[in-house]
């Protein structure tokens, strides 16, 4: 059974998913029907790795602007976007698990290095006999 839905979408995203079915010779709702069934069956945790990356992403566009207005403090990032700030990190968290139940936010507190390095020392083990 069909059902007519008005969905709007931006025109460019539309344009490309034109352009995607013209090349492929199929309907739109059928090209739309095949994206939807490969994000369903993505593993969660590849959905959730992708998010907390993007979120990380977005982070480390905007340090330079983060570490002018809140250098020390604890940032939370959602959608790309700022979403809310706090100098105390359970505050932010608390806040933030009310506002956004179960949903990827990237809670970082802002220092000079928009990433922290960490070096492992290997450590080599020799047997005798």
């Amino acid at each position: 059974m069909n059902r007519e839905t008005t969905l709007a979408i931006p025109a460019e995203l539309y344009e490309r998913i034109e352009r995607l079915a013209a090349t492929r010779e199929t309907p739109v709702a059928y090209l739309l029907e095949e994206a939807l069934t490969l994000v369903e069956n993505q593993p969660i945790e590849l959905v959730r790795s992708g998010a907390m990356s993007r979120e990380e992403s977005a982070y480390r566009s905007m340090h330079r602007e983060l570490l002018e207005k809140y250098a020390g403090w604890y940032v939370a990032i959602h959608g790309g976007k700022l979403v809310d700030v706090d100098k105390d990190e359970l505050t932010l968290a608390a806040r933030i698990n009310a506002c956004f139940p179960n949903t990827i936010i990237l809670l970082k507190q802002v220092q000079e290095s928009p990433m922290r390095e960490i070096n492992y020392r290997s450590v080599r083990i020799i047997r005798e006999g």
